[in-house]
């Protein structure tokens, strides 16, 4: 079935050659130009999708402490990016990395902002930057990023601020990497009016005396982490990114402890009745998702659309296993969901919604929404790239 798939896409690639199905990367918004990587490069100065590496285009802006927005003790430092295009009030999402400092997480905060969101790029107090002696811990983290939550609201009330008025104070997200995903996760723990959270290879383990095993680090400190089930009942929608290599990568055969921490058991951790997706990228390793890239991106930018913007059409989008995971699992349930492919709207997905969105691109027919099955606003051969994929 792939040897057939292949030969068909290529069939599909040889009619765009020929000139009637053209659909060239400049023809691509900035996600669809991310998601062809490989064929397609974002041209940042030109903002434009270019033939044959992606970044992010410059409608956005930044502020920091010196531009008047207020500090805190919880985390260290932040760099706020916010659109300069779009339509306010914007919704937000605030970022930390493991370990470092604010401009850690600049990736992934201009990817949002460039997409509409407001993106607050925190840094975090480990133990390189504190006393060694000192707990920094992922309830840390969390509190960080509940407090960065304050302080984006704070802006949408600050006259001077190019954000006063313009901020949805009802509308926020959380993500981490590695040990500030396992962050981001114990702020959904703690706060279910968040709308989502993002884990990006995160890892994760609570302070429990009571429930968790003694730990001893072999100096005399004895430690009361781990992670349980019962830690993880929230209703939270979450998305989890992992990599397929990062457990080998990172966990060593004796180390149970450690071993539970990681991103599919907290995944399965998560109450069914939650929405939640697992999305393990294949052949990849503990940076699998610590920045913007593919299929990880585009993934995750609709996430965002669905859970915090409230835009209903991108719920089918994730529902459907991409091309570039090696395991993916999810408990989101879409209305009809599978009907997203039925292009000729007979009740059924089969060969002859293949047809009719040939035919559609021929005729130049770009009025039938049913036909934008990628939800870039074009019905081109990308659609049709997407559809034959989904196609038994």
């Amino acid at each position: 079935m792939s040897g057939m798939k292949f030969l068909f896409k290529t069939i599909i690639f040889l009619c765009l050659l020929a000139g009637h199905l053209s659909a060239d990367c400049s023809d691509l918004e900035y996600n669809d130009c991310l998601y062809w990587a490989g064929y397609c490069e974002w041209d940042q100065e030109g903002n434009i999708c270019q033939d044959a590496g992606a970044v992010g285009g410059d409608d956005y802006e930044v502020l920091t402490e010196d531009d008047g927005i207020s500090p805190s003790t919880l985390y260290n430092g932040a760099f706020l990016y916010y659109p300069t295009e779009g339509n306010p009030p914007f919704e937000s999402i605030i970022l930390m990395p493991a370990f470092g400092d604010a401009g850690s997480m600049d990736g992934w905060a201009q990817f949002y902002a460039s997409n509409g969101y407001i993106a607050m790029s925190i840094g975090n107090f480990d133990r390189s930057n504190r006393d060694w002696n000192s707990d920094w811990d992922y309830a840390d983290r969390a509190l960080g990023m509940l407090d960065a939550i304050e302080t984006i609201k704070a802006e949408n009330l600050r006259q001077e601020s190019p954000l006063y008025g313009n901020i949805d104070t009802t509308s926020f997200s959380v993500s981490g990497h590695s040990t500030s995903g396992g962050g981001a996760h114990t702020a959904a723990t703690m706060d279910p009016t968040i709308k989502s959270a993002i884990l990006l290879n995160s890892a994760m383990a609570v302070l429990d005396s009571l429930n968790c095993p003694a730990v001893s680090n072999g100096m005399g400190d004895t430690s009361y982490y781990c992670l349980l089930e019962q830690h993880l009942n929230h209703e939270v929608p979450t998305l989890v990114f992992a990599g397929e290599n990062e457990y080998n990568e990172l966990v060593t055969s004796d180390d149970s402890t450690y071993g539970g921490m990681w991103a599919l058991v907290q995944y399965e951790y998560i109450p069914e009745t939650t929405d939640k997706v697992y999305f393990e990228s294949a052949n990849q390793g503990h940076s699998s998702a610590a920045y913007p890239n593919g299929e990880v991106a585009d993934y995750a930018l609709s996430w965002l659309k669905y859970y915090s913007s409230n835009l209903d059409s991108y719920c089918d989008s994730l529902i459907y296993e991409p091309s570039s995971t090696s395991q993916f699992f999810t408990t989101i349930d879409c209305n009809n969901s599978t009907l997203i492919f039925d292009i000729n709207d007979d009740g059924l997905v089969d060969d002859t919604d293949l047809d009719y969105l040939v035919v559609s691109i021929i005729n130049e027919n770009t009025l039938d929404i049913l036909g934008d099955v990628n939800y870039d606003q074009n019905i081109d051969i990308f659609d049709l790239l997407t559809l034959s994929d989904n196609l038994n």
